[in-house]
């Protein structure tokens, strides 16, 4: 199985070599799995310039991302593929001189890397001796009491073995791009911690908590995580919805000097409206300030399976120590107008 590279940060490949040699790089991009492609899809190339630069670097990120693209989250009840167009597959081939000098599989995912975390981070790592990686911050979080909710997505290179719910409950995991729901089909309504098994041992651990909500009508935020898969997240309580009506005025000329009264002399044109939903988490762990950051940073967001962006530009992570209960507040927008004039 390939390494995982998340490609809204640079993933740079690099090739020392001598002075005045040719280092081309072939990218071989694929969706589906099974479907290598006989040429490449890119070829990049650089020439060695001199004796203090001897190293030729390749930002292949910007090539992958045009072959990832989202639609909406589907839940599940079991493990289930992730869609072929959710991540690619990268075959890179290096060449010094037109001789081949290396080729590298990866699995690219849109997802980036903090500043912190430096140059070609390796994200969502289980062992760091396997390429397996799972995609969602080890914790606690908040679902609805009626149903499976989110997944947990990871990338199997064959040493992931089994997610255990409540030391009872095991879904076998298999190699590939796949998840596994929040909740087992068992324990719908109850407290769920899931245990991931790398070679028979737990490598990462989730706790679920069911929430009943009973006054409000809870809200589901599906978005793009840090790590390029869908990760979900509940407004559960109050919401506020609004409704901003736009268009532009014109002051028009009267047809007449007897002039009809009737008529508008201000007239409004191109009259269209923006639908807007203020939402609230209801009380949280402290942990919840990197959910929000992440969904933040998302360029794909579903509320309700709308597509939406976000208003909120500036939020406060909060902590316990200084704030005792943390509630966050968002401001959404419906990325559509609600006039169709689509063509």
């Amino acid at each position: 199985m390939a390494t995982s590279i998340f490609v809204r940060s640079p993933y740079i490949v690099s090739k020392t070599s001598s002075v005045g040699n040719v280092v081309k790089v072939e990218l071989y991009i694929y969706n589906n799995p099974s479907s290598l492609p006989s040429t490449p899809t890119y070829t990049l190339s650089k020439v060695i310039p001199s004796l203090i630069a001897t190293t030729a670097h390749f930002d292949i990120s910007p090539y992958c991302r045009e072959y990832i693209s989202f639609q909406q989250f589907t839940s599940a009840s079991t493990e289930t593929a992730a869609g072929n167009s959710e991540y690619c597959n990268i075959q890179v081939k290096v060449y010094v001189n037109a001789v081949l000098d290396s080729t590298t599989d990866y699995v690219a995912f849109d997802g980036f890397g903090y500043y912190e975390q430096g140059y070609n981070p390796s994200l969502g790592d289980t062992s760091g001796i396997t390429d397996s990686a799972v995609f969602l911050d080890e914790g606690t979080y908040y679902v609805q009491d009626t149903g499976n909710g989110g997944g947990i997505y990871f990338n199997n290179s064959g040493s992931l073995t089994n997610a255990v719910y409540n030391n009872t409950d095991a879904i076998a995991l298999n190699t590939g791009v796949k998840f596994v729901p929040y909740v087992h089909p068992s324990h719908i309504g109850v407290t769920n911690i899931v245990d991931i098994y790398e070679f028979g041992f737990p490598v990462r651990t989730y706790t679920f908590e069911p929430i009943c909500e009973p006054k409000y009508t809870p809200l589901v935020c599906d978005f793009i995580n840090q790590y390029g898969v869908w990760q979900q997240i509940i407004f559960f309580k109050a919401s506020e919805r609004n409704f901003e009506a736009t268009g532009t005025e014109y002051n028009l000329m009267p047809s007449s000097v007897d002039y009809d009264i009737y008529e508008n002399r201000r007239q409004v044109f191109n009259r269209n409206a923006k639908k807007s939903i203020t939402a609230n988490t209801g009380f949280v762990p402290e942990t919840y300030s990197n959910v929000i950051k992440a969904m933040l940073l998302s360029e794909k967001i579903m509320l309700n399976n709308e597509p939406v962006k976000l208003r909120t530009q500036n939020v406060k992570l909060q902590e316990h120590i200084n704030d005792k209960l943390i509630n966050y507040r968002v401001d959404f927008e419906y990325s559509h107008n609600q006039l169709n004039y689509v063509i």
